[in-house]
């Protein structure tokens, strides 16, 4: 009889070469009713394992695969490049895909990539591809920045207390005629937040809502952002200070303020969302609030090292990456106009 291999093991329990693989080398990635399930039928079938085989699954591959955000944006450029620059360091490698997000899923599937993580925003839901993919893939899986969904690992980021921190600091110099400009959602509820709990009074027409998806990018609509920023400057209700959502919209008001003939920060205090090497190189600097892209990362790798250790078996990971407020040159108090 010849002797039985994992692929017959494989085809008996209805699941993948690789998860058989993980379920007798008692690696992570495998369910424990399946995992238990294919260790009694390897005992019924008298399954006995090649050591030189075994010897190279215990070779670990120290590998990720990271889905690009299906977006632009500089912030993730950095982010990807940070990620990669320390991975090296930690002799971890780093797969990128841009493609959709289950396409990508299924591509590390194949390629045995079983720690997987993505950029998904709040307001993500996962499609039907997706979903299936996800049921396939025996490995670990991390979500950053939002959303969330069964047996996966979740790192998210507070925007909303990172605005609401902002807007306490321009408080504190003296302003209270604060305004925000970008998409609704979390961000705009810190605002709120932020003004609620600084005591000040809030007039709507300082609360600048885009038309525009959360975060989209270089699609978001910059002349509704500069019209509508120009018909609050010119209003009764001109404020002191600005908050910026991201920095996309950053790029789009800083033109519009100049064009304005409005000094920052004589004129007007700036606040932007998205710390980047490229809001600090300005003529005038930008203060920012935001999580840290090297928290970020630090966060991934020590996860990953986690996982990498066995040390997350049975247990759920849920992290939250808290902001930080970088003061520049483009926020004074009023007075010091």
């Amino acid at each position: 009889m010849p002797n039985v291999t994992i692929k017959d093991i494989a085809q008996a329990a209805g699941v993948t070469h690789p998860t058989v693989s993980k379920a007798l080398n008692n690696a992570p990635g495998v369910r424990p009713e399946t995992r238990q399930r294919i260790l009694e039928l390897a005992r019924q079938m008298n399954y006995v394992p090649n050591v030189a085989a075994k010897r190279l699954v215990k070779q670990k591959n120290r590998s990720m695969g990271f889905i690009w955000p299906q977006i632009e944006g500089l912030f993730f450029y950095h982010l990807c490049s940070s990620l990669q620059q320390e991975a090296v360091r930690r002799d971890i490698n780093v797969v990128v895909s841009m493609s959709e997000p289950a396409k990508a899923l299924r591509t590390f599937r194949e390629h045995f990539i079983d720690f997987a993580l993505a950029w998904f925003f709040p307001d993500w839901t996962a499609s039907t591809d997706f979903l299936k993919e996800r049921g396939l893939y025996d490995g670990a899986f991390t979500i950053i920045g939002g959303g969330s969904m069964e047996n996966a690992y979740r790192i998210s980021i507070d925007r909303e207390k990172g605005i609401a921190d902002a807007v306490g600091y321009l408080s504190e110099i003296g302003h209270k005629k604060i305004a925000y400009i970008g998409a609704q959602g979390p961000k705009s509820n810190g605002f709120i937040r932020g003004i609620l709990d600084a005591g000040l009074r809030h007039h709507p027409s300082r609360l600048i809502a885009l038309n525009t998806q959360y975060y989209d990018g270089t699609n978001a609509n910059r002349a509704e952002a500069a019209g509508k920023f120009e018909y609050l400057w010119k209003s009764s209700h001109r404020p002191t200070a600005l908050i910026i959502d991201s920095q996309d919209t950053a790029f789009a008001l800083i033109n519009c303020i100049h064009e304005l003939g409005i000094s920052i920060p004589k004129d007007l205090s700036v606040i932007s969302y998205d710390d980047i090497p490229e809001l600090s190189i300005y003529q005038v600097p930008l203060t920012t609030c935001g999580p840290s892209i090297q928290d970020i990362v630090r966060t991934v790798l020590d996860l990953y090292e986690d996982y990498y250790q066995n040390r997350l078996e049975n247990r759920s990971v849920c992290q939250t990456i808290l902001p930080q407020l970088i003061v520049r040159d483009s926020t004074c108090p009023p007075w010091q106009k």
